[in-house]
């Protein structure tokens, strides 16, 4: 009887562990944090500025993120990245999820506490 009780708190232990863990996605967080805070604020209070589909036409449209950034040369150089190109995708994921009308409200944790930019 023990070790089924046990066997059954440690599977609910994992299971939201598991959820915990992916309530966003922290590579693009990290990534974000990264190439963009300098300028930008957190990854969070980034994705906060525009909603969804102001977040789609920017990343989506040939060039658009270069025009906006073509006076700051740091910024153009994180655009043209390796990192930032290779993981574009999951960015503009983490921006839509985290964007201005998502509903998300993230607080604090391992990676994130507060808003300073």
């Amino acid at each position: 009887m023990q070790k089924i009780m046990t066997t059954s708190l440690l599977i609910a232990g994992l299971t939201s562990f598991s959820y915990a863990a992916e309530k966003y996605d922290t590579t693009a967080f990290r990534t974000a944090t990264k190439l963009c805070s300098s300028c930008h604020g957190t990854a969070f209070y980034q994705a906060k500025q525009i909603d969804d589909d102001d977040w789609e036409f920017y990343f989506n449209t040939p060039g658009k993120m270069e025009k906006l950034h073509k006076d700051k040369p740091v910024a153009l150089k994180a655009i043209n990245s390796p990192t930032f190109k290779k993981r574009k995708k999951r960015l503009l994921k983490f921006f839509i999820a985290n964007s201005k009308y998502s509903g998300a409200v993230n607080g604090c944790d391992a990676n994130f506490c507060g808003t300073n930019h």
